[in-house]
C-alpha cells in the first residue's frame, strides 16, 4: 500500500518497531546491570555500626552500592530459610553453623569476622568506677542511679546474657528499678551520651566508638560473653559473584582496622 508521498506505511511501521524493540532490549539489559550493582544483605543489628565504618571502603565507585537491612541474627535466619534472595549476610557464628547444617549457605562460602566481648562505658567526662572484678562490678551497679542495657525481651545476646549476670551478683532486684533499656534495635551509646544513665553494658561493636562515650573496659573474665560473627554468601543470591567480592574485602587490612575500631577483635 502506497501513501499520498509514495511511502510504505507497514514497512516503516515495522522498522520503528523493530528500533523500538531493540531500544527496550537495551534498557533492559542496562536496568539488569544496575540491579546486579546494587548487594542486597542482611545484617545482625550487633554489627550495625562496624559495618557502618565498612563500607565507604567497599563503595569505590558510584556503581557499586549496598542496600542493606538490620535485623535480628533469628529474623535473617527465618526470612532466608524462607527464600529470601540477598548476597550476603552477616550473623553470629552460632546461626550460621545452622544456616549450613540447614542448606542456606553452602560449606565455604562464609568469613569468620572476629568475636564481640561485652563492654562498660560511661558518659565522657563522668567517674570511672572498678569493674576489674565480679565483686567491683556489683558495687559499680549498686552506686549506680541509672544503667542502661539491651532490652533481653529483644533477643540481644549482651541483654540476655546481661540478665543472667545479674542474677550470679545477686542485685537483679536492684538493678531492675532503675534500668533504661534503648529501644528495639538502639544503642546504649545514645543514651550514655545524652546522660540518662551513669553506667552502660553492651557488646563492645555496639558500643565502642560514640563521641561523648568511654568504654571503660569489658565484663570480668568470669562473666563474659563473646558473640563471634561471620559474613556468608546464602544460596539464594542473585548474584552470588558480589556477595563473594565482599567477603574478599572483609580480608582486607582496611576492613579490618576498621571493624576493630569498633570494638570486634578480628580473626
Amino acid at each position: 500500500m502506497m501513501s499520498l508521498s509514495g511511502f510504505d506505511f507497514r514497512s516503516l511501521v515495522k522498522c520503528t518497531m523493530s528500533r523500538v524493540l531493540v531500544l527496550f532490549i537495551g534498557l533492559g539489559v542496562s536496568c539488569f546491570d544496575s540491579r546486579a550493582d546494587e548487594m542486597r544483605g542482611l545484617v545482625t543489628i550487633g554489627m550495625k555500626r562496624a559495618l557502618e565504618q565498612v563500607i565507604p571502603g567497599f563503595e569505590t565507585s558510584p556503581s557499586r552500592t549496598l542496600d542493606i537491612q538490620f535485623a535480628s541474627t533469628p529474623e535473617i535466619a527465618e526470612r532466608l530459610q524462607k527464600g529470601e534472595a540477598v548476597e550476603f549476610i552477616i550473623v553470629a557464628r552460632g546461626t550460621l553453623d545452622h544456616l549450613i547444617d540447614s542448606n542456606v549457605v553452602a560449606e565455604g562460602d562464609y568469613e569468620i569476622l572476629g568475636g564481640s566481648s561485652i563492654a562498660v562505658a560511661v558518659p565522657a567526662g563522668h567517674p570511672k568506677p572498678d569493674i576489674s572484678t565480679p565483686e567491683a562490678l556489683r558495687s559499680a551497679l549498686l552506686a549506680a542511679r541509672t544503667i542502661a542495657y539491651t532490652n533481653p525481651t529483644s533477643g540481644g545476646p549482651s541483654g540476655i546474657h546481661f540478665e543472667t549476670v545479674l542474677r550470679r551478683l545477686g542485685i537483679a532486684e536492684q538493678v531492675r528499678p532503675k534500668t533504661k533499656f534503648p529501644p528495639a534495635g538502639g544503642f546504649v551509646g545514645d543514651i550514655l551520651r545524652k546522660g540518662d544513665a551513669d553506667i552502660g553494658i553492651q557488646q563492645a561493636t555496639e558500643l565502642s566508638g560514640f563521641e561523648g562515650v568511654e568504654v571503660i573496659g569489658r565484663l570480668p573474665s568470669e562473666l563474659q560473653l563473646v558473640t563471634e560473627y561471620a559474613a556468608a554468601v546464602p544460596r539464594t543470591a542473585n548474584h552470588p559473584e558480589a556477595g563473594k567480592a565482599l567477603l574478599e574485602f572483609m580480608r582486607s587490612s582496611e576492613a579490618t582496622a576498621a571493624m576493630k575500631a569498633r570494638g570486634l577483635d578480628p580473626k
